[in-house]
Order: structure tokens, then sequence, then C-alpha cells
């Protein structure tokens, strides 16, 4: 982890940033058990110590999978029912994208977005981002550049 930041500078928004190159093997989900455990919150993902969201929020990785490469937003190291955003890459066998927050055990807001993602031959760039309560989704290295959906 780098902190990019100055204490002193208030323009400047805190990020984590991980050395080039570095891979973060995350175990695939049970859907058995629902999916999310604690293991799935690696320590290496999270925002800085001071960080305050409400300023934004932009995640940037590359993936390599056959379907469905979730990430989720969550404000602990847990899955908080009612206050964590998934978003799907590839869900239902690389058909589409899927953006979602279950409000309780019965109900969930979701957005479905045709979509051909995944590949599990080539690093994919994908990016997701978290501002003014809207959670966007892409696929690319521009921020804001091939949308697939936003909730």
């Amino acid at each position: 982890n780098n902190d990019t930041t100055d204490d002193t500078d208030t323009n400047t928004v805190k990020c984590t940033l991980l050395a080039p190159g570095t891979s973060i093997r995350v175990a695939p989900m049970e859907r058995a058990t629902n999916g999310w455990s604690t293991e799935h919150f690696h320590q290496n993902l999270k925002l800085p110590e001071g960080s305050n969201v409400g300023r934004g929020l932009i995640v940037q990785f590359e993936a390599m999978a056959r379907e469905c490469i979730a990430i989720a937003f969550s404000p602990y190291h847990q899955y908080e029912l009612g206050k964590t955003y998934v978003v799907h890459f590839g869900a239902n066998g690389n058909l589409q994208t899927v953006i979602r927050r279950h409000v309780n055990y019965n109900e969930a807001v979701d957005l479905t977005f045709p979509s051909r993602v995944c590949s599990e031959n080539s690093w994919i760039p994908y990016w997701v981002c978290l501002q003014n309560g809207t959670l966007s989704a892409g696929v690319g290295r521009c921020v804001g550049k091939n949308v697939i959906g936003s909730l």
C-alpha cells in the first residue's frame, strides 16, 4: 500500500496503490453459502485510513475469468446487508452485467445490462465508480468511457 497524500492537503484524494504486477487471487464464491464470506474482502483492497467516501470512489482493476467477476463495496470487512453494493461483470454465463444492492434478505435493487465482458484467455481492464449515490461500471482503462450501466 502506498498512501499518496499529504495530511495537510485538503484537495487531494487519498488512494491505495498496489505495486505493478501485483496479483490477488480470491477464492470463487460458493452459491450454497450465498456467496460472500470474509475471505472475499481482501485486506489490501480497502480505502486508506481517513478516506471520505462521500467525495467519491473509483476502483480500476484487471481480471481474467470465464464468467462472473464480482466486486463489492462494503463499509465493513464483510458483506453488510443493505449497505453493500455489488457488480457482477459477466454474470449468467458471461451474458450480462448486474449491479445490485440488497435491501433485505428478500428484496434487492438491481439492474441488469446485456454484456459479454469476460475473457478466460486475456486480462480485461474494468472500472467501477461510486459518486453522488450512483454506482457505475464499465470496461477499459478510461473511467467514464465504455459504461455498461449505472444504479
